[in-house]
């Protein structure tokens, strides 16, 4: 429901669990690259760390689509 003058509640909905999805990921990311660094977990683990990431938005990408099928 559109709020005049605003953003709709729908897409302010979908940017803050993008926005905390994204967060998430940085942090995760951030504490990857310092273990790495450390030598405490194989460097494997890093690099394939951004395929696991673009894996992740796809499949939240399909689940909002997938929730809100019936809602149009």
């Amino acid at each position: 429901m559109p709020i005049p003058g605003g953003i709709p509640y729908d897409f302010r909905e979908i940017a803050n669990k993008m926005a905390m999805l994204l967060g998430i990921l940085i942090v995760v990311y951030a504490l990857l690259w310092i273990l790495a660094e450390l030598k405490l977990i194989p460097v494997v683990l890093f690099a394939i760390f951004p395929q696991i990431v673009l894996l992740l938005i796809g499949i939240f990408i399909v689940y909002i689509a997938y929730s809100r099928r019936n809602s149009y």
